[in-house]
Protein backbone atom coordinates (compact mmCIF):
# COMPACT_ATOMS: atom_id res chain seq x y z
CA UNK A 1 0.00 0.00 0.00
CA UNK A 2 3.37 2.44 0.37
CA UNK A 3 4.16 2.06 -3.02
CA UNK A 4 1.00 3.01 -4.18
CA UNK A 5 0.50 6.05 -2.25
CA UNK A 6 3.73 7.14 -2.48
CA UNK A 7 3.95 6.22 -6.05
CA UNK A 8 6.64 8.42 -8.55
CA UNK A 9 4.20 9.23 -10.87
CA UNK A 10 1.42 10.46 -7.86
CA UNK A 11 3.87 12.44 -7.11
CA UNK A 12 4.85 13.90 -10.83
CA UNK A 13 0.91 14.73 -10.76
CA UNK A 14 1.66 16.77 -7.74
CA UNK A 15 4.41 18.50 -9.83
CA UNK A 16 2.38 19.03 -12.58
CA UNK A 17 -0.59 21.02 -10.92
CA UNK A 18 1.49 22.94 -8.88
CA UNK A 19 3.50 24.05 -11.74
CA UNK A 20 -0.32 24.76 -13.45
CA UNK A 21 -1.51 26.88 -10.52
CA UNK A 22 1.57 28.59 -10.15
CA UNK A 23 1.60 29.52 -14.36
CA UNK A 24 -1.82 30.55 -13.95
CA UNK A 25 -1.18 32.84 -10.91
CA UNK A 26 2.48 34.82 -12.81
CA UNK A 27 -0.10 34.63 -15.62
CA UNK A 28 -2.95 36.61 -14.03
CA UNK A 29 -0.29 38.72 -11.66
CA UNK A 30 0.79 39.77 -15.04
CA UNK A 31 -2.16 40.98 -16.32
CA UNK A 32 -2.90 42.58 -13.47
CA UNK A 33 -0.03 44.51 -13.52
CA UNK A 34 -0.54 45.88 -17.34
CA UNK A 35 -4.07 46.81 -16.10
CA UNK A 36 -2.82 48.59 -13.40
CA UNK A 37 -0.62 50.41 -15.51
CA UNK A 38 -2.96 51.29 -17.81
CA UNK A 39 -5.37 52.89 -14.65
CA UNK A 40 -2.07 54.80 -13.99
CA UNK A 41 -1.42 53.00 -10.51
CA UNK A 42 1.70 53.77 -9.54
CA UNK A 43 4.92 51.12 -8.94
CA UNK A 44 5.15 52.23 -4.69
CA UNK A 45 1.14 51.70 -4.66
CA UNK A 46 1.95 48.39 -6.97
CA UNK A 47 4.64 47.39 -4.51
CA UNK A 48 2.42 47.73 -1.89
CA UNK A 49 -0.58 45.97 -3.20
CA UNK A 50 1.86 42.97 -3.85
CA UNK A 51 3.56 43.02 -0.29
CA UNK A 52 -0.17 43.24 1.64
CA UNK A 53 -0.71 40.46 -1.26
CA UNK A 54 1.48 38.32 -0.02
CA UNK A 55 1.32 38.17 3.43
CA UNK A 56 -2.61 37.75 3.41
CA UNK A 57 -2.03 34.31 2.11
CA UNK A 58 0.87 32.94 4.15
CA UNK A 59 -1.17 32.61 7.16
CA UNK A 60 -4.23 30.68 5.21
CA UNK A 61 -1.14 28.50 3.76
CA UNK A 62 -0.43 27.14 7.13
CA UNK A 63 -3.66 26.06 7.79
CA UNK A 64 -3.51 24.35 4.66
CA UNK A 65 -0.06 22.86 5.30
CA UNK A 66 -1.54 21.63 8.13
CA UNK A 67 -4.25 19.57 6.67
CA UNK A 68 -1.58 17.91 4.12
CA UNK A 69 0.18 16.89 7.12
CA UNK A 70 -2.77 15.67 9.24
CA UNK A 71 -3.86 13.70 6.24
CA UNK A 72 -0.41 12.22 4.75
CA UNK A 73 -0.49 10.22 7.99
CA UNK A 74 -3.16 8.03 5.87
CA UNK A 75 -3.42 8.55 2.46
CA UNK A 76 0.66 9.70 1.53
CA UNK A 77 1.70 12.94 0.75
CA UNK A 78 1.02 13.22 -2.77
CA UNK A 79 -3.08 13.00 -3.00
CA UNK A 80 -3.87 15.68 -0.48
CA UNK A 81 -0.66 17.69 -1.39
CA UNK A 82 -2.89 18.01 -5.39
CA UNK A 83 -5.84 18.34 -3.34
CA UNK A 84 -5.29 21.19 -0.73
CA UNK A 85 -3.18 22.51 -3.81
CA UNK A 86 -6.39 23.20 -5.76
CA UNK A 87 -9.88 24.79 -4.85
CA UNK A 88 -11.56 23.77 -1.31
CA UNK A 89 -11.94 24.38 2.03
CA UNK A 90 -9.88 22.49 4.58
CA UNK A 91 -12.31 21.89 7.00
CA UNK A 92 -14.56 20.27 3.62
CA UNK A 93 -11.69 18.24 2.53
CA UNK A 94 -11.12 16.81 6.55
CA UNK A 95 -14.44 16.27 6.49
CA UNK A 96 -14.65 14.33 3.23
CA UNK A 97 -11.75 12.54 4.22
CA UNK A 98 -13.29 11.36 7.92
CA UNK A 99 -16.65 9.93 6.06
CA UNK A 100 -14.43 7.98 2.91
CA UNK A 101 -12.20 6.31 5.96
CA UNK A 102 -14.55 5.68 8.41
CA UNK A 103 -13.44 2.60 9.62
CA UNK A 104 -10.04 2.57 7.63
CA UNK A 105 -6.62 2.89 9.52
CA UNK A 106 -3.10 3.12 8.28
CA UNK A 107 -2.25 -0.93 8.49
CA UNK A 108 -5.86 -1.86 7.48
CA UNK A 109 -5.95 0.62 4.25
CA UNK A 110 -6.73 -1.49 1.03
CA UNK A 111 -6.19 -0.62 -2.55
CA UNK A 112 -10.00 -0.37 -2.96
CA UNK A 113 -9.84 1.89 0.36
CA UNK A 114 -7.62 4.61 -1.74
CA UNK A 115 -9.49 4.74 -4.62
CA UNK A 116 -12.78 5.24 -2.67
CA UNK A 117 -10.87 7.84 -0.67
CA UNK A 118 -9.30 9.41 -3.52
CA UNK A 119 -12.71 9.48 -5.42
CA UNK A 120 -14.48 11.36 -2.81
CA UNK A 121 -11.15 13.74 -2.67
CA UNK A 122 -11.48 14.47 -6.48
CA UNK A 123 -13.54 13.46 -8.98
CA UNK A 124 -17.04 13.61 -6.48
CA UNK A 125 -16.23 17.53 -5.91
CA UNK A 126 -15.26 18.69 -9.69
CA UNK A 127 -18.83 18.85 -10.16
CA UNK A 128 -18.94 22.65 -8.81
CA UNK A 129 -15.99 23.73 -10.66
CA UNK A 130 -17.51 22.57 -13.83
CA UNK A 131 -20.73 24.22 -13.06
CA UNK A 132 -18.74 27.79 -12.56
CA UNK A 133 -17.34 26.94 -15.51
CA UNK A 134 -20.43 26.63 -17.76
CA UNK A 135 -23.38 27.55 -16.42
CA UNK A 136 -22.60 30.10 -13.45
CA UNK A 137 -22.65 33.33 -15.96
CA UNK A 138 -26.30 32.52 -16.60
CA UNK A 139 -27.06 31.83 -13.16
CA UNK A 140 -24.99 35.26 -12.26
CA UNK A 141 -27.41 37.14 -14.26
CA UNK A 142 -30.67 35.58 -13.44
CA UNK A 143 -30.34 35.10 -9.88
CA UNK A 144 -26.89 36.48 -8.08
CA UNK A 145 -26.86 39.89 -9.66
CA UNK A 146 -31.05 40.12 -8.53
CA UNK A 147 -30.34 39.88 -4.54
CA UNK A 148 -30.82 43.27 -2.96
CA UNK A 149 -28.18 42.16 0.04
CA UNK A 150 -28.90 45.81 1.37
CA UNK A 151 -32.22 45.16 2.57
CA UNK A 152 -32.01 43.41 5.77
CA UNK A 153 -35.55 42.29 5.75
CA UNK A 154 -35.66 40.76 2.06
CA UNK A 155 -36.57 37.58 1.83
CA UNK A 156 -32.69 36.87 -0.20
CA UNK A 157 -30.78 38.22 2.53
CA UNK A 158 -32.56 36.19 5.26
CA UNK A 159 -32.62 32.90 2.98
CA UNK A 160 -28.33 33.39 2.78
CA UNK A 161 -28.24 33.89 6.33
CA UNK A 162 -30.36 30.82 7.48
CA UNK A 163 -28.28 28.41 5.32
CA UNK A 164 -25.20 29.73 7.17
CA UNK A 165 -27.07 29.65 10.63
CA UNK A 166 -27.77 26.29 9.67
CA UNK A 167 -24.65 25.15 8.54
CA UNK A 168 -23.02 26.48 11.87
CA UNK A 169 -25.78 24.65 14.00
CA UNK A 170 -25.26 21.47 12.22
CA UNK A 171 -21.37 21.71 13.21
CA UNK A 172 -22.27 23.03 17.21
CA UNK A 173 -24.78 20.43 17.30
CA UNK A 174 -22.60 17.19 16.16
CA UNK A 175 -19.37 18.80 18.32
CA UNK A 176 -22.50 18.87 21.41
CA UNK A 177 -23.67 15.55 21.22
CA UNK A 178 -20.14 13.97 22.58
CA UNK A 179 -20.44 15.45 25.36
CA UNK A 180 -23.46 13.19 26.41
CA UNK A 181 -21.99 10.38 23.59
CA UNK A 182 -19.46 9.49 21.55
CA UNK A 183 -18.66 5.94 20.50
CA UNK A 184 -15.35 5.10 19.29
CA UNK A 185 -14.49 2.08 17.89
CA UNK A 186 -11.53 -0.28 19.50
CA UNK A 187 -8.13 -0.78 17.54
CA UNK A 188 -6.25 -3.99 18.07
CA UNK A 189 -3.36 -4.39 16.13
CA UNK A 190 -4.52 -1.38 13.58
CA UNK A 191 -7.27 -2.99 12.72
CA UNK A 192 -10.65 -2.31 13.94
CA UNK A 193 -12.63 -4.42 15.92
CA UNK A 194 -16.14 -3.75 15.67
CA UNK A 195 -16.36 -3.31 19.49
CA UNK A 196 -17.54 -0.06 20.64
CA UNK A 197 -17.14 2.05 23.81
CA UNK A 198 -18.52 5.17 25.04
CA UNK A 199 -15.93 8.46 25.75
CA UNK A 200 -17.61 11.02 26.33
CA UNK A 201 -15.66 14.33 25.61
CA UNK A 202 -15.96 18.23 25.65
CA UNK A 203 -12.57 18.70 23.55
CA UNK A 204 -15.08 19.47 20.39
CA UNK A 205 -17.65 21.98 22.09
CA UNK A 206 -14.57 23.66 23.55
CA UNK A 207 -12.90 23.69 20.31
CA UNK A 208 -15.89 24.67 18.68
CA UNK A 209 -16.78 27.76 21.20
CA UNK A 210 -13.12 28.91 21.37
CA UNK A 211 -13.11 29.29 17.32
CA UNK A 212 -16.16 31.16 17.72
CA UNK A 213 -14.97 33.50 20.62
CA UNK A 214 -11.71 34.24 18.56
CA UNK A 215 -13.64 35.06 15.65
CA UNK A 216 -16.30 37.58 17.19
CA UNK A 217 -12.54 38.91 18.55
CA UNK A 218 -11.26 39.47 15.40
CA UNK A 219 -14.61 40.86 14.08
CA UNK A 220 -14.65 43.44 16.81
CA UNK A 221 -10.95 44.71 16.08
CA UNK A 222 -12.01 44.72 11.57
CA UNK A 223 -15.01 46.88 12.42
CA UNK A 224 -14.56 48.61 15.46
CA UNK A 225 -10.67 48.84 15.39
CA UNK A 226 -10.35 49.42 11.72
CA UNK A 227 -7.44 46.75 11.95
CA UNK A 228 -8.42 46.21 8.21
CA UNK A 229 -5.69 43.54 7.37
CA UNK A 230 -6.77 41.15 9.56
CA UNK A 231 -10.30 40.52 7.40
CA UNK A 232 -8.56 38.27 5.21
CA UNK A 233 -7.13 36.05 7.67
CA UNK A 234 -9.61 35.90 10.30
CA UNK A 235 -11.05 32.71 9.23
CA UNK A 236 -7.89 30.78 9.27
CA UNK A 237 -6.22 32.42 11.99
CA UNK A 238 -9.50 31.41 14.19
CA UNK A 239 -9.14 27.88 12.63
CA UNK A 240 -5.63 27.43 13.44
CA UNK A 241 -5.68 29.07 16.98
CA UNK A 242 -8.99 26.43 17.23
CA UNK A 243 -6.88 23.57 16.42
CA UNK A 244 -4.01 24.83 18.42
CA UNK A 245 -6.27 24.26 21.72
CA UNK A 246 -6.89 21.09 20.47
CA UNK A 247 -3.59 20.19 20.37
CA UNK A 248 -2.82 21.56 23.98
CA UNK A 249 -5.42 19.60 25.65
CA UNK A 250 -4.14 16.68 23.71
CA UNK A 251 -0.99 17.16 25.19
CA UNK A 252 -2.19 17.28 28.67
CA UNK A 253 -4.28 14.42 28.35
CA UNK A 254 -7.76 15.80 27.59
CA UNK A 255 -9.07 13.76 24.53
Amino acid sequence: MMDIKEAWWLYLIGVIVSIFIITGSLFFALQARKRAKAIGMNDQLLRKTVIASMSFSILPSIGIFMGVITMSGLLGIPLPWVRLSVLGALHYELLAVKIATDGVTVTALSTENFVTIAFVMTIAIVWGALFALFFFKKYQSKIVDKVDTSDKKSFANLLFQSVFIGLVSAFFGDAFSKIFSYKTEVIENGVYTDTYVNHPTFVPIIVFVSAFLIMAGLDYLIDKKKVSWLENVQLSLSMILAMTIAVILGLGGIY
